[in-house]
C-alpha cells in the first residue's frame, strides 16, 4: 500500500521513535515490574497497594499535561523547540527510574515511581504534539498508524523485558532506554500548517472521540492493571511475570501490521475512519467476552490473538481521528493534553472499580468475570460510538 507523497519515510520515523521506550516502560511497570515489586514490598496488601498507586500515577497523567501542554505552546510561540520540555521531562523520568529500581519500602517507591511518572507525562506532553508539528495533514493516518506500531513494539518488549527480569532491572533498563532514544528528538523541524485558530472547531466531533477514547481505555485498564494477579492467584501458574508477558505478547501478534496498513489506508479513505475503528472493536469485545466466559489458561491465549486484530487498527486510527478533531497548530499541545485525559481519567477509576469487584467475590474467579464482562462492554461501546463522528473535518 502506498504511503502518501506528503510524507517522507525519515520523518515519519523519527517523528516516533522516542514513543517506542515510552510505550516499552509503560507496559513494562504497570503491567508487571510495579505489581511484582509491591508483591516484595507489601506482601499482604499487594492488590490495595497497588489499586492506589495506580490510581495516584493516573491522577498526575490526567492533571499535568493540559498546563504543560500550554507550556509547550507558549515556549513554541516564543522561538523555544517543544524539544527542551520533551527532553526536562526525560531527565525527571529517568531519576524517579534509578530511584524506584533500588527503593527498599513502599513510601520510597511510591516516591520514585511518581516522580518517574511526572517526568514522563511532561515529556510525552511535548514530545506527543510534535507529530502534528512535523508531518502534513495528509500524512496524519500514516504518521498515527507507525506510532500505533511503535507503541505496540513497545509494549512487546516491554512484557518481555518485564517477564523476563526482576523488577529493580526492568527499571534501570526503561532508563537507559529513555536516555538513549530522546536523543532523537533533536532532528525534527515543524511544517507549515494553513489553520492557526485557537480553540477546537467542532466540539461534536471532539466529545464523540474522546468519549470513545474513554471507554476503550477503561476497558483497557481493567484488563492490564490486574491480569498478573489473575495468573498468580485465580490460575496459580508458577512464574506470573511470565504468563502476563507471553498473553501480552500474544495479544499483540499481528497488530504491528495492522496499525500501519490501517493507518496508511484511513489516509486514502480518510471521512471512513471512524468506520475502521468501529469494525476493529469488534474482536476487541469478542475477546473480552471469551475471557469472561472461559477464563482458563488454555484459552487465553487464543482470546489474546483474536484481541490483537483489532487493537492495532483501534490504535493508529484513534490517534488520526482525534489529531482530525484538533484545533490549529499554535495550541495543539495543549488540546492533546485535554484529549489525553480521555486516557487517563478511565484509568483512575477503572483500578478502584477492578480492584473492588475482586476484593467484592474475595479474589475469585467470579471476580475477574465480572471484572472480564466489563471490559468487553466497554470495548463495544467505545468502538461504535465513534460512528456519531460527522465526517472528515478538514
Amino acid at each position: 500500500m502506498r504511503i502518501s507523497k506528503d510524507a517522507r519515510l525519515g520523518t515519519l520515523l523519527l517523528v516516533n521513535v522516542y514513543w517506542l521506550p515510552l510505550s516499552l516502560q509503560e507496559a513494562a511497570l504497570l503491567a508487571i515490574a510495579i505489581p511484582a515489586a509491591l508483591i516484595r514490598l507489601a506482601p499482604l496488601t499487594h492488590v490495595a497497594t497497588y489499586a492506589i498507586l495506580a490510581s495516584l500515577i493516573n491522577v498526575v497523567n490526567v492533571f499535568l499535561p493540559w498546563p504543560v501542554g500550554a507550556l509547550s505552546d507558549k515556549l513554541r510561540g516564543s522561538g523555544t523547540p517543544r524539544q527542551a520540555l520533551a527532553l526536562l521531562g526525560a531527565v525527571l523520568n529517568i531519576l524517579g527510574l534509578v530511584a524506584a529500581a533500588y527503593a527498599g519500602s513502599v513510601s520510597s517507591f511510591y516516591g520514585a515511581v511518581v516522580v518517574a511518572t511526572v517526568g514522563q507525562a511532561v515529556s510525552t506532553t511535548a514530545y506527543q504534539a510534535l507529530l502534528p508539528d512535523a508531518v502534513a495533514r495528509a500524512s496524519w493516518g500514516v504518521a498515527s498508524g507507525i506510532r500505533g506500531a511503535f507503541t505496540l513494539l513497545g509494549t512487546v518488549f516491554g512484557l518481555m523485558l518485564g517477564g523476563l527480569f526482576n523488577p529493580a532491572s526492568v527499571f534501570l533498563t526503561c532508563a537507559v532506554l529513555v536516555a538513549i532514544s530522546a536523543f532523537s528528538l533533536r532532528r525534527l523541524a515543524p511544517v507549515e500548517h494553513d489553520e492557526e485558530h485557537a480553540h477546537i472547531r467542532d466540539w461534536h466531533d471532539f466529545v464523540v472521540v474522546f468519549f470513545g477514547r474513554a471507554c476503550i481505555v477503561f476497558g483497557l485498564t481493567l484488563l492490564g492493571t490486574f491480569v498478573l494477579y489473575f495468573f498468580r492467584d485465580v490460575l496459580h501458574v508458577a512464574d506470573p511475570s511470565r504468563g502476563t508477558g507471553m498473553t501480552g505478547i500474544a495479544g499483540l501478534i499481528g497488530a504491528v501490521a495492522s496499525s500501519i496498513v490501517l493507518g496508511v489506508l484511513s489516509d486514502r479513505i480518510r471521512p471512513y475512519r471512524k468506520i475502521i475503528v468501529a469494525l476493529c472493536g469488534i474482536p476487541m469485545t469478542i475477546a473480552a467476552l471469551g475471557y469472561a466466559i472461559a477464563p482458563y489458561e488454555a484459552s487465553i491465549f487464543l482470546f489474546a490473538l483474536i484481541f490483537g486484530i483489532g487493537y492495532g487498527g483501534v490504535l493508529s486510527n484513534g490517534w488520526a481521528l482525534a489529531l482530525d478533531s484538533m484545533p490549529a497548530m499554535r495550541d495543539v499541545a495543549r488540546d492533546l493534553g485535554i484529549w489525553g485525559m480521555a486516557t487517563h481519567v478511565p484509568a483512575i477509576i477503572a483500578p478502584l472499580i477492578g480492584g473492588a469487584a475482586i476484593h467484592y467475590f474475595n479474589g475469585s474467579l467470579d471476580g475477574y468475570r465480572a471484572l472480564f464482562a466489563l471490559a468487553a462492554l466497554s470495548f463495544a461501546v467505545g468502538s461504535a460510538s465513534v460512528l456519531l463522528v460527522k465526517g472528515q473535518q478538514r
